[in-house]
């Protein structure tokens, strides 16, 4: 089957629309095949053709998320003597953009998952943030600058998490939060913000 056909794509959103709309209210161990075909309208032999079971479905949700954050990760500088409160600013708003843009999902996983959410955002930021400093500040990878980037990441997937699940803050609110985070870095250790290539 043509993975890039209109028809084909639109029925993987349906069953994705489908299942996000079943995990607000149950564990995906509770939701079955054919209640999440039913409520995409779509026969449990198209269901078939497009996923095995209905983990496969979840993991291409998954995914997808975090390709959107790991993007959102990606440097907003080329330069690191531009770096200032400016280009922080634009950086984290980027990253709440893009986790923005993912956050419902993070809502409907985070609920019962024993804190498998947090624990695969953190190794997604560690090695996105890992990888963007090495290059961008001619690092060389030590225990201890991977040390400090685990810390980092631990506190912004914490970060981000808190956020998702809350509904208080704006996107804007919560950029402002993040950039003042990050302005604060410790001047021993490299500012996170490094530039794409």
């Amino acid at each position: 089957m043509n993975v890039t056909d209109q028809r084909f794509l639109r029925t993987q959103e349906r069953l994705q629309n489908a299942l996000l709309q079943l995990l607000r209210l149950r564990d995906l161990k509770a939701i079955t095949v054919s209640e999440i075909c039913d409520e995409a309208g779509i026969s449990r032999n198209a269901f078939y053709q497009h996923y095995g079971y209905k983990e496969d479905l979840y993991d291409q949700i998954v995914a997808q998320a975090a390709e959107r954050i790991r993007e959102a990760l990606l440097p907003v500088i080329h330069d690191a003597s531009v770096l200032n409160r400016e280009t922080v600013m634009a950086y984290s708003r980027k990253i709440i953009a893009g986790v923005s843009g993912v956050r419902e999902l993070i809502v409907v996983t985070a609920k019962g998952d024993n804190g498998k959410l947090l624990r695969e955002l953190t190794d997604l930021i560690f090695t996105q943030i890992l990888t963007n400093a090495i290059s961008f500040f001619n690092l060389q990878d030590s225990e201890e600058l991977r040390l400090f980037y685990e810390y980092v990441s631990g506190g912004l997937a914490a970060f981000i998490l808190r956020w998702s699940l809350s509904s208080d803050l704006s996107e804007e609110r919560a950029a402002q939060l993040l950039a003042g985070i990050l302005l604060q870095m410790p001047s021993g250790m490299p500012a996170f913000i490094p530039a794409e290539g």
